[in-house]
C-alpha cells in the first residue's frame, strides 16, 4: 500500500471515530453532565469554542472562524507537503502526519458545523479538582499522539542522529 493510501485510510478512520464518539456524547450525555468511569477518568460533555485548552474562546466569532479556517488550510498544506517528501518506507512519520491530519479535520468539522468542538474525555488525579487535565476528544488525542510519534521518531528512531 502506498503512503497516500495509508495516510488517507488513517486520517479517515480518525475522522470517523472522532465524529461518531462526539455524536454519541452530544445525543446521550447532557451538556456539563459528568459520568464517572474510573477513579481518574470521567466522561464530561463540554463545548469548546476556542482552540486547545479553550484559548481564543473569547475572540469574537467574526475573528475566530476565519482564523480557524486559515489555521486548518495552513495545517493541511504543510502536512501534505511533508507527506509528499516522506519516503514510502517511513511508516512512523506517515502514521504521525495522518493522525495529525485526521485530528485537525475532525475538530474542524465540529467547529465549522456547530461553532464549537465537543470535548468529553476528562482525566483528573483521583478526583482531586486541583489536578485536572482539560477535557479533550478523539481528534485531540490523535493530534497529540501524532506529535509525540514525530518527536520519538526524530529523537530515537532516525539513523544518523
Amino acid at each position: 500500500m502506498n503512503k497516500y493510501r495509508i495516510a488517507a485510510s488513517v486520517s479517515i478512520f480518525i475522522i470517523v471515530a472522532d465524529q461518531i464518539t462526539k455524536w454519541i456524547i452530544r445525543t446521550n450525555v447532557a451538556l456539563f453532565e459528568r459520568i464517572p468511569l474510573l477513579s481518574f477518568l470521567d466522561i464530561t460533555h463540554l463545548r469548546n469554542r476556542g482552540a486547545a485548552f479553550g484559548i481564543l474562546n473569547d475572540l469574537p466569532e467574526i475573528v475566530r472562524m476565519p482564523l480557524f479556517v486559515f489555521v486548518l488550510a495552513v495545517a493541511v498544506v504543510v502536512i501534505c507537503v511533508f507527506l509528499r517528501k516522506v519516503e514510502s518506507g517511513d511508516r512512523v512519520l506517515i502514521l504521525s502526519l495522518s493522525l495529525i491530519l485526521g485530528g485537525a479535520i475532525g475538530n474542524s468539522i465540529d467547529r465549522f458545523r456547530l461553532g464549537y468542538v465537543t470535548d468529553f474525555i476528562d482525566f483528573h488525579w483521583f478526583g482531586d479538582p486541583k489536578y485536572h487535565w482539560p477535557p479533550f476528544n478523539v481528534a485531540d488525542s490523535a493530534i497529540t499522539i501524532g506529535v509525540i510519534l514525530i518527536l520519538f521518531d526524530t529523537l530515537f528512531l532516525k539513523k544518523g542522529n
